[in-house]
């Protein structure tokens, strides 16, 4: 085996990874200021700010668990708030199934504390293009969303006093335009705009519903029952193409150039 080789390759893969994050800095570092500065707003200190976004790492439920704390809300509240809004990320895990399959637990687990949205959009973009996409390559792209993210936060919590009403600058904006555009890059899959659709109009429903005396409903469920309705119509949607579809498919995971360690020349 030449260990100088596979060492090339993995630092190679690492890099490659850490480049795809780079046209994200644009979103990353502005949303994560914007999250520093409303926890400074909320009452918690830069250095609460920064250790939450380094152990959630989540960015739409720590939006809403800063905006509860500032509020007289109890801890159970806040988790489950959490909890609803980090749903999505089972789902994201559940449709990477392919890819995470061949590793070990131990690799898998670190891997899942940075599967964030982006991370997740691009993983499943390039598998499904059957591109080559290593665990170095997946730890150079989610470790360098992780740091950007820190980055932002401590940016936004040492300097938002300086902005007393984010909503001025249209900095309230960036979580939507973030999410609407890792929702916009699957515009070519089938049946997405149904999906979407139905997702978008349920979630809407949801989130109004407490007006009409359904109080049990509201934020932040919208998200996670929306989800859910996008995926029930995704799968009704679904047309089977013959009785020899799943050994196709299952012949095209083996093939399929996904998650793997990096291989070694000898």
């Amino acid at each position: 085996m030449n260990v100088l080789n596979s060492q090339s390759t993995t630092l190679t893969d690492f890099r490659r990874g850490a480049a795809l994050s780079l046209p994200l800095l644009a979103a990353i570092v502005p949303l994560s200021a914007l999250f520093g500065a409303v926890a400074i707003g909320n009452g918690l200190t830069p250095f609460d700010a920064v250790l939450m976004s380094m152990l959630l790492f989540a960015g739409a439920s720590q939006f809403v668990a800063v905006d509860l704390f500032g509020q007289d809300v109890p801890a159970w509240s806040i988790l489950l708030s959490v909890l609803a809004l980090n749903f999505r990320h089972v789902l994201y895990s559940a449709a990477l199934t392919p890819v995470f399959r061949p590793l070990k637990w131990s690799a898998k687990l670190p891997l899942f504390a940075l599967l964030v949205d982006p991370v997740f959009a691009i993983t499943e973009k390039r598998t499904a293009e059957g591109k080559a996409f290593s665990v170095p390559l997946y730890l150079g792209l989610a470790l360098s969303l992780y740091a950007m993210w820190q980055l932002g936060t401590f940016l936004g919590a040492v300097s938002g006093s300086l902005i007393e009403d984010p909503r001025t600058f249209a900095l309230d904006m960036f979580l939507p335009i973030y999410f609407l555009t890792i929702v916009m890059s699957f515009r070519t899959r089938p049946n997405w705009a149904p999906t979407v659709l139905v997702s978008g109009l349920l979630s809407i429903l949801v989130y109004y519903a407490p007006q009409f005396g359904l109080t049990f409903l509201g934020p932040p469920w919208h998200i996670t029952i929306g989800a859910i309705g996008g995926i029930v119509t995704a799968v009704l949607l679904a047309t089977p193409k013959g009785p020899g579809r799943s050994a196709e498919r299952a012949a095209d995971h083996a093939a399929s150039p996904a998650l793997q360690p990096a291989k070694c020349s000898s």
